[in-house]
């Protein structure tokens, strides 16, 4: 169950990759497909997260605490918030813009942060899939009853994300919490990195997919996530 389990997180690697290359042409044409292949790939990677950690209690009598491991607990949190409807579900920079604007093709200034590449993968990178800190940030602050975390989780995630220091630049660019939105792309590879070491051996890929981000997570270095690259910018979306 193992293999199949990360069999279905590999393909939504490969599916986020696609829905994210097609973005550009598809949203001129149609925004709403366009943003619902992302939103539809992400919530089918947090699920195969979610399916990974159930049966890892289940078949290996839990290797590693998800809630105390900062790059896994993020994860379950985001996932957690979206499966219960919690914290405007950690929107999208596009559902943002769209619920937030009077029309998506106006202007907002936000406060993107992503994660850069570990300096030693030469030509690493990574394409960028914008979530709202705001959202997280309402998450980690709710009751434990609501949020359905640790009490540990608030710091645990804001000190794995160095939350204080993107907080204090963008308020220093004339923005606020609510303006920032962080790149999802690094914590999801981040998370399937400290899996490597605990599902290695029980897995038996069965495709291209699998085989190449199993060998990934096993041999890449993971994000940094305690400084940033950080830019005010301005978004618009068609109509």
């Amino acid at each position: 169950m193992l293999s199949h389990s990360f069999e279905d997180l590999a393909q939504t690697f490969r599916v986020l990759i696609e829905a994210q290359f097609k973005l550009g042409q598809l949203i001129t044409i149609d925004r709403p497909e366009a943003v619902g292949n992302i939103e539809t790939s992400v919530n089918a990677m947090l699920n195969a997260f979610s399916n990974l950690y159930d049966l890892m209690q289940q078949e290996l009598d839990s290797p590693v605490d998800w809630y105390a491991t900062p790059e896994l607990c993020v994860i379950l949190a985001i996932r957690n918030a979206r499966h219960h409807n919690n914290a405007n579900r950690i929107r999208t920079i596009y559902n943002y813009h769209v619920q937030n604007s009077s029309s998506p093709t106006d202007t907002s200034k936000y406060f993107y942060v992503n994660f850069p590449a570990n300096p030693n993968e030469e030509g690493g990178g990574f394409f960028d899939v914008g979530i709202s800190w705001g959202d997280l940030s309402l998450l980690l602050d709710m009751p434990r009853s609501q949020s359905r975390l640790r009490s540990s989780a608030r710091e645990l995630i804001r000190n794995y994300l160095n939350a204080d220091q993107f907080e204090a630049d963008a308020v220093a660019a004339g923005l606020t919490n609510d303006d920032i939105f962080i790149n999802f792309v690094p914590l999801a590879t981040n998370a399937g990195i400290a899996l490597s070491p605990y599902i290695r051996d029980h897995i038996q890929a069965a495709s291209t997919e699998a085989t190449a981000f199993l060998s990934h997570f096993e041999n890449v270095a993971p994000a940094i996530t305690q400084s940033h690259d950080s830019e005010k910018i301005e978004f618009m979306l068609p109509a």
